[in-house]
């Protein structure tokens, strides 16, 4: 058996590919330009002068870059479709992104693919400077600030989700807004607050844009510790995911929103779209004032 032979045995099953005899006319290869005049392939209506040119018109797999002529999988992440060959599909997965990579392993046991570790935020002086310039933005979307003397902590794993196992492809706390506050009661007077301490943990090592949603969510906490605290549960963190979300819009991060739209747990998902419901329905403004009636 040829060459093309061997190449049409494997290719057949995969793609509709015909082995065709030059036409009369002159023919031109779609990928190297070349004049055929002999025998070529023609797969979806192009036409091509070999089985080497032929899988330059393939998708290729987004860690090994072979090109994908059988099963591959595909993983959307709301910015674009990824493929991965069937190998590559069963690499651990990106922390941060949650696609299959061949990234490096922090200390902490976290997989960080290549794009993620580019912009990870690792230094906590940068970490607190980006943290406050969202906690300004947040102030400004709500139109007021939250504690205004919120302190800060870059954080490892295991310190931020003290008291749980670590273990390998876990599901963990990217941050987290502590209040602690002491009240004074006076007779026929709601309690009023005397002292109160406020403080953002955030998970080391993200990506530049992840850190920034999960800043905008806890300053989002911080204001409504201050604005509307005793709101539904679900509200309680669906509206920091939808204050986030507005600010991932300003960063030119829509696409990271899609999670939040699809995220099936009942507090954070569900809480996030009937959030979004609301402020779509009635606007801003008055989602501002409902919640500022439930402090």
């Amino acid at each position: 058996m040829n060459g093309v032979g061997k190449w049409l045995c494997r290719l057949l099953p995969v793609l509709s590919l015909l082995l065709l005899p030059a036409a009369a006319q002159a023919l031109s290869c779609a990928v190297c330009g070349r004049q055929i005049h002999g025998q070529y392939l023609r797969t979806e209506g192009k036409i091509v002068c070999s089985p080497g040119c032929w899988e330059k018109l393939l998708p290729h797999c987004s860690v090994c870059d072979s090109p994908l002529a059988g099963r591959y999988t595909v993983i959307d992440t709301g910015a674009e479709k990824r493929l991965f060959c069937m190998e590559c599909a069963k690499l651990p997965r990106c922390f941060a992104c949650d696609l299959p990579c061949r990234g490096e392993q922090l200390p902490d046991g976290r997989t960080l693919c290549g794009s993620c570790l580019a912009t990870a935020v690792t230094d906590p002086a940068e970490a607190e400077k980006l943290f406050r310039e969202v906690e300004r933005e947040v102030a400004e979307l709500l139109g007021s600030p939250g504690c205004g003397r919120t302190g800060f902590v870059l954080c490892d794993l295991a310190t931020l989700n003290r008291g749980r196992e670590i273990v390998p492809g876990g599901k963990y706390e990217l941050g987290r807004c502590n209040y602690e506050y002491r009240t004074r009661t006076y007779p026929g007077r709601k309690p009023e607050i005397v002292s109160e301490r406020c403080t953002i943990l955030i998970l080391d090592a993200l990506p530049r844009d992840q850190f920034i949603e999960v800043a905008a969510h806890e300053a989002a906490h911080d204001w409504l510790n201050h604005h509307g605290r005793f709101l539904p549960p679900s509200w309680s963190e669906g509206f920091p995911e939808y204050v986030a979300s507005l600010v991932n819009l300003r960063h030119g991060n829509g696409s990271r929103n899609l999670r939040m739209e699809k995220n099936e747990d009942p507090v954070y998902g569900a809480g996030f779209r009937e959030v979004k419901a609301y402020a779509d329905r009635h606007g801003l403004r008055k989602l501002l004032e409902y919640v500022r009636r439930t402090r």
